[in-house]
């Protein structure tokens, strides 16, 4: 049952209880009243009774006249009707009521009876009761003795009414001890109830909420019965419960806050990225940690805002105080780029922004933002403009090495044919000769911009770094003369790069030349070789893999770079030298075979100190070393009698091969297109060797040309020939394994040598 419920019966019954013993204890006192009167009116008869017994005597005794007897007679009546009422009642009158009835007749009979014998009598006796004779004497006796029995009846009744009284009294008593005890008993039985439902389920929440003030996560309420009290504990439990489970909340939002708090300051810290806001009243700055440690000052540091201005550099600080002053007069939210001074002195390019901060009428009363260092940014952005403009060379050099070497092959053969067909004496030998020296140079032009433009083939191979420098030493010391001394400093146990060994050697006679012409009056070369690893965050601004590597330095001592100009010393035609000293490209070849060959340039100089390239290439496997690098020999002339299938769409070059090889001794057949070549190809035609250009007209390229005429010929031999390879046979700016190239322009000499490597199944020529 509920405690509201059951709290109700036992007040009811309380209440009921009280109202019992209230209306027992009122009807008591009435009865108790009751037998009180009657019991008061039982002594009045008795009084009367008393009066009428001497009044009866008296009569008797003093013969009255009418009159008192008649009031005698009244008396006696009134007597008989009030015991005639007690007969009526409860009381057991009738023994009184006969006694006075008798008493009333006696004193009748009497008062008959005593005339007569007064006659007889004499007068002298008139006046003397001993002389009345003997049946009056009787009678008096009679009616004492009814006197008698009447006032002892009475008492009798007085007696009984007495004993009726007190027995009354006495059940009241019981019954008000009986009511009493079960009035206490509803009241221990509500006392415990409280107790139980109430007092105890109370101190239990006492206890509970003492142990949660302790921090007593695991405090719950006891549940006790089903009342009210415990849906209290329930409730309490239930709210406890949420409460954990909101503290969880919290928990998990405060850790999820703290994920984001580390993640904004690993950004911020990543991106160097922080807030500022501005306190207009006492005009000073509040700096996040990372807006300090921009502007190189410690952690908490507050400028004011002439301080914090007074930062950027004084071409940039109108520009950024009328951008503020804007911002908090009118609300004008600003975000440009400038560059400021640090404390150390450094420049550094910041993105700076800010907006008003308004109160809730719409006021201005502030100013906030956020800083962030963008140098990096800067840089690359810097960087990646000269490498679209270094890329835009490189697309424009691919699109006429093509064409560009076509011409120079032909130029370059039939110029050698000129010369050499030509007497010593003959006035046009000079001048073929020329024409045989301009071709060489234009190839060599062609070939450094394709090396800048990272679009030469190259045959990279593990090298002892150490060991083709010393190789090449004497050819570096005729390079610079005897003004400028040659150092070399290597490690003694470097590792092996993987390089083209040819293109490593061009890249270090082209920057001993230029340390040549940067010292004129002489000075000093040295030549550092050193193991070195790449960390991650370097490579990552540098754009190369991160790693192992062997960095070679190149440092004189000449007259150094304008750091205006550092740059802008890769870019392809730029030069510091006078017109007649450079053509502009030796940088910018160094620049495109490190970069084609997976490695990184980069170049410090100081004017009037000197200038230092570092290359850094790539470590070979250490089982891919290659102990002896040599360099390729020439190999003489030789001429063969095989058939050779020639694939030309260029028709001079077509021509200049097809006679070439024929004066060579081999039978020639030719095609201007792929097209034309696979209709040879498919006929019965004999056929050892195919010389195929790789770039062709209508999509059928040398490559494709090449593994259809093997699906149909398995043993055919093929050589491939190009001023500009694309991705055709040349895949990360390596030729394919198995591919055999003859690079334009090219002369009789070359052509005749790999065209009998390719027909003897040779992949490179011998090593010395």
């Amino acid at each position: 049952m509920k405690l509201v419920q059951t709290s109700i019966a036992f007040i009811s019954g309380c209440l009921l209880g009280l109202l019992f013993l209230i209306v027992l204890g009122a009807w008591s006192f009435n009865q108790v009243e009751l037998k009180r009167n009657e019991h008061y009116s039982l002594e009045k008869i008795n009084n009367k009774i008393d009066a009428l017994s001497v009044a009866s005597d008296n009569l008797l005794i003093f013969r009255p006249d009418e009159k008192l007897w008649q009031a005698f007679l009244k008396d006696a009546q009134s007597i008989q009707i009030e015991l005639s009422e007690l007969k009526d009642g409860k009381f057991n009158a009738q023994r009184v009521i006969r006694h006075i009835d008798q008493l009333i007749q006696s004193v009748a009979d009497a008062y008959q009876t005593l005339p007569e014998t007064a006659d007889s009598t004499t007068n002298d006796n008139q006046h003397n009761p001993l002389a009345l004779p003997l049946r009056s004497r009787l009678l008096i006796n009679q009616v004492a003795d009814h006197g008698v029995a009447i006032e002892s009846a009475i008492d009798q009744l007085i007696q009984d009414n007495q004993q009726t009284i007190e027995s009354h009294i006495n059940r009241i008593l019981v019954v008000f001890m009986f009511s009493a005890l079960i009035f206490g008993a509803l009241c221990v039985m509500a006392f415990g109830l409280i107790y139980h439902r109430i007092a105890r389920p109370t101190r239990n929440l006492i206890n509970t909420i003492k142990r949660i003030s302790q921090n007593d996560d695991t405090a719950r309420a006891e549940v006790i019965g089903q009342d009210e009290m415990a849906e209290l504990s329930l409730a309490f439990n239930a709210l406890l419960d949420q409460k954990d489970r909101s503290s969880q909340q919290i928990l998990e939002q405060q850790r999820e806050l703290t994920k984001q708090a580390n993640l904004l300051e690993i950004a911020g810290r990543v991106t160097r990225f922080g807030g500022w806001s501005v306190d207009m009243t006492t005009q000073k700055i509040k700096w996040s940690n990372m807006v300090a440690k921009i502007h190189g000052k410690p952690n908490g540091y507050s400028p004011t805002i002439e301080e914090g201005l007074s930062f950027y550099i004084p071409e940039h600080q109108p520009k950024i105080t009328e951008l503020f002053n804007k911002c908090f007069e009118s609300g004008t939210p600003y975000d440009v780029e400038l560059q400021i001074l640090n404390s150390a002195g450094e420049s550094v390019w910041v993105r700076s922004s800010g907006e008003a901060v308004r109160n809730s009428d719409g006021e201005i009363i502030g100013v906030h933002g956020a800083c962030q260092d963008i140098s990096e940014r800067m840089e690359l952005e810097n960087r990646l403009r000269q490498s679209q403009r270094l890329e835009a060379v490189g697309q424009l050099t691919g699109g006429v090495a093509h064409d560009f070497n076509n011409l120079l092959t032909v130029v370059i053969g039939n110029s050698q044919i000129l010369t050499e067909s030509l007497d010593d004496s003959s006035k046009l030998l000079p001048l073929a000769k020329m024409v045989l020296q301009a071709g060489y140079r234009g190839a060599e032009l062609t070939r450094s911009l394709l090396a800048f433009a990272r679009k030469q083939p190259l045959d990279p191979k593990p090298v002892d770094v150490k060991q083709l420098i010393k190789l090449l030493w004497p050819l570096l010391e005729r390079a610079v003369g005897a003004e400028i001394s040659i150092q070399l400093i290597a490690d003694d146990h470097l590792q092996s790069i993987m390089v083209d060994a040819g293109q490593f050697e061009n890249a270090l006679l082209n920057l001993a030349l230029n340390a040549k012409d940067a010292m004129p009056k002489g000075g000093q070369l040295v030549i550092e070789a050193q193991n070195t690893h790449l960390p991650d965050r370097y490579a990552q601004a540098h754009e190369i893999d991160p790693g192992d590597y062997v960095v070679v330095a190149i440092s004189d001592s000449g007259y150094g770079i304008a750091v205006d100009k550092l740059d802008k010393v890769f870019e392809p035609f730029y030069t510091t030298k006078p017109k007649d000293k450079g053509t502009g490209l030796g940088l910018a070849m160094v620049y495109g075979f490190i970069k084609q060959s997976n490695g990184h340039v980069n170049i410090y100089s100081e004017p009037d100190q000197g200038t230092t390239v570092r290359l850094y290439l790539p470590v070979a496997g250490e089982n891919a070393l290659d102990e002896n690098p040599k360099m390729l020999k020439t190999v003489d002339v030789q001429k063969g009698h095989e058939h050779i299938l020639v694939v030309e769409d260029d028709a001079l070059v077509r021509d200049y091969v097809v006679a070439q090889l024929k004066d060579l001794g081999y039978e020639v057949i030719s095609a201007e297109d792929g097209k034309q070549a696979m209709q040879i190809l498919e006929s019965d035609q004999l056929i050892d060797l195919l010389l195929t250009d790789v770039i062709l007209p209508e999509g059928l390229n040398g490559r494709k040309i090449a593994e259809n005429a093997l699906k149909l010929r398995p043993a055919l031999r093929v050589l491939y020939t190009s001023g500009y390879t694309e991705n055709s046979i040349v895949h990360h700016g390596r030729l394919d394994p198995g591919v055999l190239l003859l690079s334009k322009p090219y002369n009789r000499e070359e052509l005749a040598s790999k065209v009998r490597m390719a027909l003897d199944g040779i992949d490179e020529l011998p090593s010395t």
